[in-house]
């Protein structure tokens, strides 16, 4: 629907990207010219307001004539990348494939929960690599307000999502709210892992996970791009990938592969041995008790995440427990200095 070019602002001495109204390709498409030129003016206003560091920044945006008829255009940050569809056309590891997906999630997730915004196209083609290694999610273009949701741009039948990742229910003529972002987003998942994977079945945690974000009916799903992105990084964090997926091979797209953690963008320092957890000496007669304890308890926490109602409950007993003897030890030297005072007269 556009043609992008590189640009130069002058003004301010900095590459752009130009992203003007195909209308030659959208009388051939038997396009409705006014409708998506008030979608290009939509995604002006939408995008300015985004100030997000996983989200393309939109700069201005203007009508220009020429011999091709009158062309919105939009002046909008320049990514020196590839996207993400072009991206696994290359050999790429998996902490870098999860590093863009967690960028690109958390784009989403700033655009649904601060402005109310719905993406309504998330595709790989629209999610773009940065040179530093870090993802930005573009193309607002068919974004609609929550707020102003009954205020359709689409005509009857007339599909604009990508039907590969558009959720059942925008299919059928329902309004598209944040969670079918949550479908499409958990589609794009799917399909890069399984890339990376070697086409064998994905790690049980993300399975669920995913599987939960692909359900037809939306109340199935989780309730928020945020709580698919915290459900997502548990189960990566926990999941049991084979070697040849998380080793560091292939070319990225700056160059060199870049090493990276496997959910934040930027350099991951050097690998540090986890120090092990002071343990109570036992050679006297309270750590040779306690230790045995101590060790379970430990390696009970170990298996639990802090989100885990178990490991709610273990914290706010542990407290009660010491709360009672803390009081307790109080009222016995309360009781002791009051006995004190009184026999001193």
């Amino acid at each position: 629907m556009a043609e992008v070019y590189a640009g130069l602002d002058h003004q301010l001495g900095r590459s752009v990207a130009v992203k003007m109204l195909d209308s030659g390709s959208l009388a051939a498409a038997g396009g409705d010219l006014g409708m998506q030129r008030a979608r290009f003016e939509r995604e002006a206003r939408i995008a300015a307001k985004m100030t997000s560091a996983h989200i393309v920044t939109v700069h201005d945006s203007g009508v220009c004539q020429d011999s091709r008829g009158v062309r919105p255009f939009l002046v909008m940050e320049l990514v020196d990348g590839p996207n993400l569809r072009q991206r696994l056309r290359e050999p790429c590891a998996l902490p870098v494939l999860l590093n863009y997906l967690d960028g690109a999630l958390s784009g989403l997730v700033y655009a649904h929960s601060e402005h109310h915004v719905v993406h309504r196209d998330i595709k790989p083609e629209n999610i773009m690599i940065c040179p530093d290694g870090s993802a930005k999610l573009t193309d607002f273009g068919i974004a609609i307000e929550l707020r102003e949701n009954f205020q359709r741009l689409t005509r009857a039948h007339h599909q604009v999502a990508t039907p590969a990742y558009a959720a059942p229910e925008t299919m059928h003529g329902s309004q598209a709210t944040q969670l079918s972002d949550v479908f499409s987003f958990a589609r794009v998942c799917w399909e890069t892992l399984s890339h990376i994977h070697g086409g064998a079945p994905l790690p049980e945690p993300v399975q669920v996970v995913l599987a939960r974000a692909l359900e037809p009916d939306p109340a199935a799903r989780q309730r928020s791009a945020r709580e698919f992105q915290t459900q997502f990084r548990h189960a990566v964090a926990h999941a049991a990938w084979p070697l040849h997926a998380v080793a560091h091979s292939g070319a990225s797209a700056g160059g060199g592969m870049r090493h990276t953690s496997v959910l934040t963008p930027g350099d991951m320092q050097e690998s540090q041995q986890i120090p092990t957890p002071p343990r109570l000496p036992t050679d006297t007669t309270a750590g040779f008790l306690l230790a045995p304890m101590i060790d379970q308890r430990q390696r009970v926490l170990e298996r639990l995440s802090k989100n885990d109602p178990r490991y709610v409950a273990g914290v706010i007993g542990a407290a009660a427990v010491a709360g009672a003897l803390l009081g307790w030890l109080a009222f016995l030297l309360i009781g002791w200095v009051g006995v004190t005072i009184v026999n001193q007269f």
